[in-house]
C-alpha cells in the first residue's frame, strides 16, 4: 500500500543565502495570496469528485537557519491542503485532475519547473512558478501538486502554495 504523499520540501522559494529576503510584503499579504492560489486550484476540480479537503499547513516558516538569520525574521508563507476524492475516483482519475490543474496554471502563465513520476508512474509531482518568474525561481510564488496516491480506497491530491521569502517588519509577529 502506498503511503500518504506529503508535498516535498519547498526549497524553491526565492530565499537567497546572501540576503535571505527577496520581496517587500507582510505576513497577511503572503497568507492571502497563497490561500487564493490554493483555493483557485481547488475550484477547478469538479466538487462532485471531492470527498473532503484537509487543511495541512497555513503558516509562516523560516527561510534560513539560525546561523544565517538568528532572529528568524526572514520568512515565507505556506498553505497546503489535501484533497480526497470520492470512492469512484481511482488513482488514474486523480492524475487526470492533476493534469487539469497544471494545464490551467500553465495557461495562466505559470512556469512548469519540475514534473516527475514515481512509484512506477502511479504518483506524479509537479512544481510551478508564478508568471513573474521569467525563468528565475527566486522571489516568486510557487505551487507544488502531488497526486495519484491511494490510501484506504481514497485517492488524494496534495496542493501547496508558498510565497517568496521576505523579511518580517519590526513589530510584526509570526508566532
Amino acid at each position: 500500500m502506498t503511503s500518504l504523499l506529503l508535498v516535498a520540501a519547498l526549497a524553491m522559494t526565492g530565499c537567497s543565502q546572501e540576503t535571505g529576503a527577496s520581496t517587500n510584503m507582510t505576513l497577511d499579504e503572503a497568507e492571502e495570496i497563497t490561500t487564493s492560489d490554493v483555493e483557485a486550484l481547488i475550484a477547478i476540480i469538479d466538487p462532485a469528485l471531492i470527498e473532503r479537503i484537509d487543511d495541512r499547513t497555513n503558516e509562516s516558516t523560516s527561510c534560513n537557519g539560525p546561523d544565517v538569520d538568528p532572529e528568524q525574521r526572514v520568512r515565507q508563507w505556506e498553505n497546503r491542503r489535501s484533497i480526497w476524492f470520492v470512492d469512484s475516483v481511482r488513482p488514474l482519475n486523480g492524475l487526470e485532475a492533476l493534469d487539469e490543474l497544471v494545464k490551467a496554471r500553465v495557461g495562466d502563465g505559470w512556469t512548469l519547473a519540475r514534473d516527475t513520476l514515481e512509484d512506477d508512474g502511479k504518483v506524479r509531482r509537479v512544481q510551478l512558478f508564478s508568471p513573474e518568474a521569467g525563468g528565475n525561481e527566486e522571489g516568486v510564488y510557487g505551487i507544488n501538486i502531488a497526486g495519484g496516491n491511494e490510501v484506504g480506497g481514497l485517492t488524494s491530491l496534495n496542493i501547496s502554495a508558498v510565497s517568496p521569502c521576505f523579511e518580517v517588519a519590526e513589530g510584526e509577529s509570526w508566532n
